[in-house]
């Protein structure tokens, strides 16, 4: 019954059906382990559960922050990661990327891999639990979302696997790579009064904008530095924002990339650029 009634207070506000079901469920099984099957099986929940319950579904309802950063906790690749205002909430289109660098990752012994712009550490720890071979280290320019991320590593006790520096770019990078992985920021600051209220008032700024007219100012700086910190026959991804892969895919080809592939998503968006060096 709890259940449907906070279902219906978020339909009451505008959300949409969906919506308010994932985010219902989510909160329920970040907070007290209790899943779908739970409620039908007709687990009871305790008084100060609702409690907390209701005061975290109001919050959400009522200012729009991300059910995520309120409860402080988001899943990528199924798993668990802490997350904060400090750091971008992972996103679905982010596994495809952590797909992609994973086969391309098959192809070497030992892949060591540069994650820039890490964030919540969500790529860099999903891709060392998935293939135990990967040592990656990991930059951002946040010191502030640098220590969410080692968080990040310490709950997934990968602390041996994944090195994390604040670093903007390549400017405190001096290792080299068989493969380059980055979510850049990729949406013009222009565009920002279009985006939803959960993105433009509390996803941090620097993980989303940038100052040019289409969004490739930050792939356009990795690519024409990137080269210099690839091994023979190493790699560089990228996840992409819409229609931004004729101008990626230009850009590296000026700057002397090959092998050039784009992968869609599931709405057949172009989601993902992959670059031979």
């Amino acid at each position: 019954m709890y259940r449907k009634i906070f279902i219906d207070k978020y339909l009451k506000n505008g959300f949409s059906f969906d919506e308010a079901k994932v985010e219902v469920d989510f909160a329920l099984e970040v907070l007290f382990n209790y899943t779908y099957k739970d409620f039908m099986l007709g687990k009871s929940i305790e008084k100060w559960q609702l409690a907390k319950l209701e005061k975290v579904l109001n919050e959400r309802i009522s200012t729009h922050r991300p059910i995520q950063q309120i409860i402080g906790q988001a899943f990528f690749y199924g798993r668990k990661f802490f997350v904060d205002e400090n750091t971008l909430i992972p996103r679905p289109e982010t596994e495809l990327l952590v797909q992609e660098t994973l086969k391309l990752a098959t192809k070497f012994e030992k892949p060591k891999i540069l994650d820039i712009g890490t964030g919540t550490g969500c790529i860099p720890i999903t891709l060392v639990v998935e293939n135990k071979n990967i040592f990656a280290e990991s930059v951002d320019i946040s010191f502030e979302t640098i220590e969410t991320a080692k968080k990040n590593v310490l709950l997934h006790n990968v602390f041996e696997k994944v090195r994390l520096y604040q670093s903007d770019l390549f400017e405190n990078v001096d290792g080299t790579y068989n493969i380059i992985v980055s979510n850049p920021p990729y949406i013009p600051i222009k565009d920002k009064e279009t985006l939803q209220v959960e993105v433009r008032d509390y996803d941090p700024a620097s993980a989303l904008y940038t100052s040019d007219e289409y969004g490739v100012e930050f792939y356009i700086k990795i690519i024409e530095q990137a080269k210099k910190y690839l091994l023979p026959d190493g790699y560089l991804l990228f996840e992409l924002g819409i229609n931004q892969h004729i101008i990626v895919e230009k850009c590296l080809k000026d700057n002397g990339f090959s092998d050039i592939n784009v992968v869609q998503d599931y709405n057949s968006i172009e989601r993902i650029i992959i670059a031979k060096a």
